[in-house]
């Protein structure tokens, strides 16, 4: 495998002062990708999204860079640039999606040892072929309003049926079925004794979801085969299931959260104020709290002023989709009126039911169509990226 060398010069007498020796993984019309970038990468989604270092994802990471490299040369081909200021809205954007403070991610990335290159290259591809692809669709893919109604109807539909949120284990049969199932149980008791499910799905499942920690995300009852579909309402969050003996492969299934089934998609929500409280304060805001009493601005002032990080009104939440341990606090309780104080493990927690309403819980018609134009502008990338692979003069080394 060819080797390429960067090394940083010294400035008096030409001396030679540190060298690397890098592997070339890959080339794209002619421009080098090294193990380097790839190890950068990895060890990037390795800090800021706690993937597991596996060949698979070595191998995910490579296809990326490629792909990247594809983009850009594109981008070029078109004459298109970015423009000054352009990758500082990008990196503040993503830290503005995950909640950070500006700043955060170049100086957690130096802390552990990542070029901030590696970030910086895959917001420049990633913000060039946004400007290929609005060169390519001046105008919004369209969708009718057909389209939008039925999307609709399929997603009521699914809300009358349960669903759950899961992580899976994937190991196929292969050509010894027993060892497919030692497997399994091994790591059903790894799990067990300690370790992490997703990190374990990462390294062994051979599902499609494994360089996403076997994620399944939500998914409605019978969407999975029967095996896996019968004894997912018999299992509760947090639940991790004995393997299950699939068609071609057995299955570790770990239940995330769930949901029941509507019986319809207009339901009643509640507007819930909350109050924490550091554990032996509650004598001290007493008097004040008492007189917020069926008073939920004034409950909410007080919250926000004497209580926790996360004190104050919470998203109107519809009763179907409450976590069941707050909706038994506040079935009973009376609008208005103070609940509480709650033991937590940290804090002392008070409650409230300012308001309540009949909401739709299906999304609303522009939200879908905006989706749709999503998934068809996405559909359009892949396959224009693929029609410029084939163009494109990729070698794996």
């Amino acid at each position: 495998m060819k080797k390429i060398i960067f090394a940083v010069i010294g400035l008096l007498m030409g001396i030679t002062v540190q060298a690397w020796a890098f592997e070339i993984v890959a080339t794209v019309n002619d421009e080098v990708i090294s193990d380097y970038d790839v190890d950068m990468r990895l060890k990037m989604m390795q800090v800021l999204m706690k993937t597991p270092v596996t060949e698979q994802a070595s191998r995910q990471v490579l296809d990326t860079l490629i792909l990247e490299k594809v983009k850009k040369h594109e981008a070029a081909a078109k004459g298109i640039a970015l423009e000054d200021g352009d990758i500082q809205d990008g990196l503040s954007y993503l830290e503005k999606q995950n909640g950070m403070e500006p700043g955060s991610l170049q100086k957690i990335l130096k802390e552990e040892g990542v070029s901030f290159d590696t970030l910086e290259n895959q917001i420049t591809a990633d913000l060039l072929w946004l400007k290929v692809l609005r060169s390519e669709n001046e105008k919004p893919p369209v969708v009718t309003d057909r389209e939008v109604n039925e999307r609709i109807e399929e997603i009521k539909k699914e809300m009358m049926k349960p669903a759950y949120l899961l992580a899976e284990i994937y190991l196929p049969f292969g050509a010894d079925q027993t060892a497919a199932e030692k497997q399994a149980q091994s790591l059903f008791e790894r799990v067990v004794n300690g370790e992490v499910f997703p990190e374990l799905a990462a390294q062994f499942s051979k599902g499609k979801t494994a360089s996403a920690g076997g994620d399944l995300g939500w998914v409605p009852a019978g969407s999975l085969e029967k095996a896996v579909d019968d004894i997912l309402p018999q299992m509760e969050p947090g639940q991790m299931s004995k393997p299950v003996k699939g068609k071609e492969g057995y299955y570790l299934i770990l239940m995330r959260d769930k949901q029941k089934a509507l019986t319809s998609t207009d339901v009643e929500a509640w507007s819930i104020a909350q109050f924490l409280l550091p554990k032996g304060q509650v004598k001290l805001v007493a008097e004040q709290l008492a007189k917020t009493d069926g008073n939920p601005q004034a409950f909410t002032s007080l919250a926000m002023k004497e209580g926790l990080k996360g004190s104050g009104l919470m998203p109107e939440m519809p009763v179907p989709r409450m976590p069941d341990q707050l909706y038994d606090l506040l079935k009973d309780a009376p609008m208005k009126k103070i609940v509480g104080p709650i033991d937590a493990e940290d804090f002392d927690l008070f409650l409230m039911k300012c308001d309540r309403r009949t909401v739709s819980v299906l999304p609303k018609a522009e939200m879908v169509k905006k989706q749709l134009e999503m998934e068809k502008m996405e559909q359009k990338s892949e396959e224009m990226l693929q029609e410029l692979k084939k163009k494109a003069v990729i070698e794996r080394k």
